[in-house]
């Protein structure tokens, strides 16, 4: 059987995302979704807290790198969310200056 303390601290020798590294990845999710994406998705796919999400969302959209819109599904609203080209600028800046891991 393993060392579970090896095991422990490898886990948490893993490096904590950037601010920015953050902002990529939800950039990232949101560009491949034409219909835009809605909270419960870009909080999985990004490995974020929905506290984490709102506040990285709210972020985003202050700076005009997304944007927030109301969607009619199955007879009630949904908010979804689109990139903006503001947003693919930035996206395509941040992921060209991040380090490679």
């Amino acid at each position: 059987m393993g060392d579970i303390r090896g095991d422990l601290v490898q886990l948490r020798s893993v490096p904590a995302r950037s601010r920015v590294d953050i902002m990529a990845s939800i950039l990232d999710e949101v560009r491949f979704s034409a219909d835009g994406l809605r909270k419960t998705r870009l909080m999985y796919w990004c490995n974020l807290s929905f506290k984490q999400l709102k506040v990285y969302l709210k972020l985003l959209c202050d700076k005009r790198f997304l944007k927030g819109f109301d969607v009619d599904v199955e007879g009630r609203k949904v908010e979804v969310y689109r990139i903006t080209d503001d947003g693919r600028s930035f996206r395509a800046r941040a992921n060209s200056s991040s380090p490679k891991r």
